[in-house]
Order: C-alpha cells, then structure tokens, then sequence
C-alpha cells in the first residue's frame, strides 16, 4: 500500500545480565511505536537464526541489534552476508569495550553502523574496524515509567503526595564477579604473556582512569614492543579478560571501602554470597532483581552505588534509571559525566584514584536529607528531559532521516 512506513526490524533473543539487553531493544521499540513508527521483533532464541532468511529481499528502516552477532552471518554458497541480502541500514548498539565483538566487527555486511555511549569505543571502533560504515554515540537511557509509584511520582511526573518511602540507604544492582577468577586464564600461557598481562593489569591498577587500550599500549611500550593495529588487536583480544578482571577489582575495592567505613549495603543476588564480605554486618544480601524489578528497589533506596565497567567516557542505563527513580547516582567518573552533571548537584562523582574520599561523600548525603532531596529533583528533572527511550527514539529518527552522517 502507497505511503507505509518501513518498519524497524528489532533482534531479541539476548540473556546477557537478566536480560538487559532485550529490555533495552523493547524499551527502544516501545518508544519507537510510541511515535507512529512500525516496529517488529525477532527473537534469534526462539525462532532460530534459520528464520531470519523469511526476511530475505525486505526493505526496513533499519535493522537494530544490541550487541548481536547476527550481522556477521555469511553465506558460503551464494558469497555474501546473510543481512546484504535485507535493505535498510544495520544498528548495533555496543555497551561493553567493542574488543568483546572483535571477530563480528571484522566481518560486517555493508552498511552496518555501530551505536555506543561511549566515545573512547567509537574512537576505538573508528580507527580499528573500516569495514564498519560509521559510529555514533547514542546512550541507553531509563524508562518514565520506572518514576511513578511508592511516593516519588506521579503520572503526571510532578511529587507524589503521599510522601516517599526510602528505608534503603546505599542500594548497589550489580552482581559479584571475583576478580581472582580471571587470573588462572593466563597462569597456564608462556611466560611472556603472563609478562605482558601483569603489566597490563599493574598499569590499570595504578592508573584506573585511563582506557584499557591506552594501558595495554603503555605496557607494550614498557617491553619494547611496537605493534601495528593488525597486530594490538591481536594481542589485546587475547588479553582482554583482564579488562573484566581490573573492573571487578575495583568493583569489590568500592564495596569494601564504604562497609568498613560502616555504611549499610544492600545489595542483588547469590553472587554475593560468595564475596569476601558476605558475612559482614553493614551488607544485606537480596535475592537478585530483573531490569523490569530494579526499578522498585531504587525508589527505596536514597542512593543508588554505581561503578562503571571501565567506560572513561560514557553513561549507562543504571545512571539514568537511579535518577528516573530519585535516588542520587553515586558514580565513578567519566569525561562524559563531568562534562554533562553537576558533581555535588545532580550527582556523586568519586575516583577510582582516591577512594578513601567516597565514604565522607556517601556520609555527607545521607546525614542531610533536605540536600538529598535537592539532588534528586535537579537529576530527575535532567534525567527525564534528556535521558530517557523516547528521548533516545527521537535522536535515533533524527539521525536516520539525517542520512545517518557520521561526524
């Protein structure tokens, strides 16, 4: 029929983080369908990658993953990818450092964008993946609904009447990841790789403001080694568990920094009953919470603890959900936060350099409840104007119709 729109094609079938991703790709096309745009779903789970070739010779207006391998799909028989035989561009949305999608990123159909929050990783992206038609920085973000109910919002968004009921001091959603786990990965390789990943690991421990790529060519550099792009993305996709092992460091490091400082923690799921700390009595271990539950526990929570999985320059969901909720954001910085937050205002910052400061900081907000309020209201306020799935639609329609120009 003359005038249809084409509709965006949207992949599901993630169960990465109780499923976080798929709640993103339905919160996206929820707000895409909220602004008469035609949305359809396939979920590679339960349908199969096979079902995929009903979509062979459709036009959509674009076609958006969320972290998906999907795109690489090659056909030997007829030489081409699976997705060059589908019109309409490729989006996929990039949240964890893109040396995780190393292979995927190296064979991409034509016209295969890629979307993160983060511009250290579209950098990274630019300059180590061509076959990518183009990067852009477009943030997840938090849902409107996540602000009404137990005394924050209304449906309108103004206060709730009925007044707020926070008995959660510090709230932290994040599961426990040891990071000692990681480290038998290289035990068993030769000696210069147990070197290389050492020196790795000391310069993010000792620097844990700068990138992961910017350590590990510093440690290269401390070995005498030059290598071209061809060959740092080798080395790096082979040393990249270290990244997750750096960030669970730090993330127990920030834990166990505020409960000795006897600051009460609730915190999300069984993974904690196996941390250092799981007996400690300022800890209060929860059974874990979906994307859909997390919302709830931080409309109880005065502060929701946030630490970053070593993102220098970007913002994630939890940051915009915790402020959607009215409980102040505790974060580790990032260029982007502090170029776009008022530290002390809309937000904590701490320093992964200096976290012997967070626990006066956490106290300062607790102990003050009228400046506790005050934040949460100039967050919200934010969060909600710039920081939301129909703010992210709008920009992603935007740039769609823009002819998708990457800057």
């Amino acid at each position: 029929m003359m005038g249809e729109k084409e509709p965006y094609l949207i992949y599901l079938g993630s169960d990465i983080c109780y499923h976080v991703l798929d709640d993103f790709a339905l919160q996206l096309g929820n707000a895409l369908s909220e602004r008469g745009e035609p949305v359809e779903y396939y979920n590679v789970s339960e349908q199969g990658e096979a079902g995929l070739s009903a979509y062979v010779g459709r036009r959509f207006r674009a076609i958006i993953g969320f972290q998906s391998y999907l795109f690489d799909i090659y056909l030997p028989k007829a030489g081409v990818y699976l997705h060059d035989l589908m019109e309409g561009p490729k989006l996929n949305f990039q949240f964890d450092h893109p040396i995780w999608m190393n292979h995927h990123y190296r064979n991409l159909p034509k016209d295969c964008y890629i979307l993160t929050h983060d511009r250290d990783y579209a950098a990274f992206i630019t300059r180590y993946y061509p076959k990518a038609a183009g990067v852009h920085i477009l943030q997840p973000a938090g849902s409107e609904a996540a602000a009404v109910g137990q005394g924050w919002r209304n449906d309108t968004g103004a206060p709730d009447e009925s007044g707020e009921d926070r008995t959660i001091d510090v709230a932290f959603i994040g599961t426990y990841t040891d990071y000692r786990q990681y480290l038998p990965s290289v035990y068993g390789s030769e000696p210069f790789v147990r070197h290389l990943a050492a020196r790795f690991l000391g310069r993010m421990r000792k620097f844990p403001n700068e990138t992961a790529e910017r350590a590990l060519r510093e440690a290269l550099k401390q070995t005498g080694i030059i290598c071209s792009d061809e060959e740092f993305l080798g080395v790096m996709d082979g040393l990249k568990s270290m990244i997750y092992c750096i960030m669970s460091y730090y993330r127990e490091r920030v834990v166990q920094v505020l409960l000795e400082a006897g600051i009460a923690l609730d915190v999300y799921g069984d993974s904690w009953q196996s941390s250092p700390f799981a007996k400690h009595p300022c800890l209060r271990i929860h059974p874990a919470v979906s994307p859909e539950e997390s919302p709830g526990e931080l409309r109880r929570s005065r502060i929701s603890l946030n630490v970053m999985a070593w993102h220098k320059d970007g913002f994630t969901e939890r940051i915009a959900g915790s402020m959607l909720c009215g409980s102040v954001v505790c974060t580790d910085r990032s260029r982007y936060l502090a170029e776009h937050f008022q530290d002390g205002e809309e937000l904590l910052l701490y320093d992964l350099e200096h976290l012997a400061c967070l626990p006066e900081r956490v106290q300062g907000i607790l102990s003050d409840e009228e400046k506790r309020k005050r934040m949460a209201d100039l967050a919200y306020t934010k969060a909600a104007a710039e920081h939301t799935w129909k703010q992210r639609a709008a920009e992603l329609t935007e740039w769609i119709d823009s002819g998708l120009k990457v800057e």
